[in-house]
């Protein structure tokens, strides 16, 4: 992975205790995407997912982004750097175009409804190269082990109003800082019950839905 990998030229507020989420400082999440689609018929894109930088040519992001599967069609997508405020255009922003979307084989919502495996790559369909607006983020080791009481950043364009059927998204870019929950707090049912796995991270609220975590 690059060497430069995981550093922001505009330093993100990480001071702060937040947890509730709050404002980011304008291009400190470099290695943040904005997933979107265009829908039949239209010519306007619409943000439908976050996802992270990790390569020239890779995006990391959740499976359940593409409903279709293996129906998706690629040309459909663009991915969008050097944003902040997601309806407006910005002079630093650079769009580049989707050459495939790798769901994991074994996701299978909304099928089952089970969110297992929850995860899906999207190569790019030219290379990416860094600025000072667009950055690659560190994958962590393999034996990485993230323990209850590490704390990791989640940032997106997530919906304020917490409702599914009054869905409103963020203007800018958010960003808050959770605690790693250990899983058998998760499993309880007043939260996430029987539907966690050892596989998956479990973190902050429970109303978090699938932003890209960023951890210290």
């Amino acid at each position: 992975w690059p060497r430069d990998c995981g550093l922001a030229h505009f330093k993100p507020y990480t001071t702060e205790r937040i947890v509730s989420g709050n404002e980011a400082r304008p291009h400190s999440w470099p290695w943040q995407v904005s997933l979107q689609v265009r829908p039949r018929g239209s010519k306007h894109y619409v943000h439908v997912c976050g996802g992270t930088l990790i390569h020239k040519t890779w995006v990391l992001t959740a499976a359940h982004c593409f409903q279709k599967g293996k129906a998706e069609d690629a040309s459909n997508w663009r991915i969008v750097l050097g944003k902040h405020q997601l309806k407006k255009s910005e002079a630093v922003e650079r769009i580049f175009p989707v050459k495939r979307i790798y769901r994991h084989e074994h996701f299978h919502y909304p099928v089952h409804s089970e969110l297992d495996y929850d995860i899906a790559l999207v190569k790019a369909g030219t290379d990416i190269l860094p600025s000072n607006f667009i950055r690659y983020a560190c994958l962590p080791r393999k034996q990485t082990n993230l323990k209850p009481g590490h704390y990791c950043w989640v940032t997106g364009w997530g919906d304020t109003r917490g409702g599914k059927n009054n869905v409103s998204l963020a203007e800018s870019l958010n960003q808050a800082r959770l605690p790693i929950i250990d899983h058998k707090t998760c499993r309880q049912k007043k939260f996430w019950g029987d539907r966690v796995r050892e596989s998956m991270i479990c973190a902050g609220f429970r109303d978090t839905e699938g932003p890209p975590a960023a951890c210290q």
